[in-house]
């Protein structure tokens, strides 16, 4: 058995978030990781991480990329990227008000015009977000996104 990464503190990893390509389980009070859902996911990881190391380093405003490494969810062990746990509200939350609502979208913008201007590029629809209790964006989910110099 492969070990696990020392970042993970949690002994049942918390199930937050379940999508076709990902499953995201809080391992700590810091982290998260995003394992896979589907075959596919075992590749699109690391250009994920990839993705959001370059955003990250710019300056955009995403969940600070971690590594990729094991760890253990329901009782398996898995690969995962790993990343910054966000505290908040995410796109598809019906219960986020809607000044708040506003407030996010006009970040995202702000964010989103400066990732195209600085070489990044994503499919057509909206990129998907996390509004903070301390009222910022942060942009998530990075498999469909690509840079000009990759």
């Amino acid at each position: 058995m492969s070990k696990i990464t020392l970042l993970q503190e949690y002994d049942s990893p918390v199930l937050l978030e379940t999508a076709s390509e990902g499953w995201i389980y809080r391992i700590s009070n810091k982290y998260v990781v995003k394992v896979n859902a589907c075959k596919r996911y075992k590749k699109d990881m690391f250009h994920e991480i990839l993705i959001t190391r370059l955003l990250y380093s710019f300056g955009i405003s995403v969940p600070e990329p971690i590594t990729c490494d094991y760890v253990k969810v329901d009782n398996e062990v898995k690969m995962g990227y790993i990343m910054e746990f966000i505290d908040g509200k995410a796109f598809d939350d019906e219960t986020i008000s809607d000044k708040d609502l506003i407030l996010a979208k006009k970040l995202l913008d702000k964010e989103v015009k400066l990732s195209l201007k600085l070489g990044f590029s994503f499919p057509d629809d909206c990129p998907q977000w996390i509004f903070t209790k301390d009222k910022k964006i942060k942009i998530i989910d990075f498999t469909k996104w690509n840079y000009k110099g990759l």
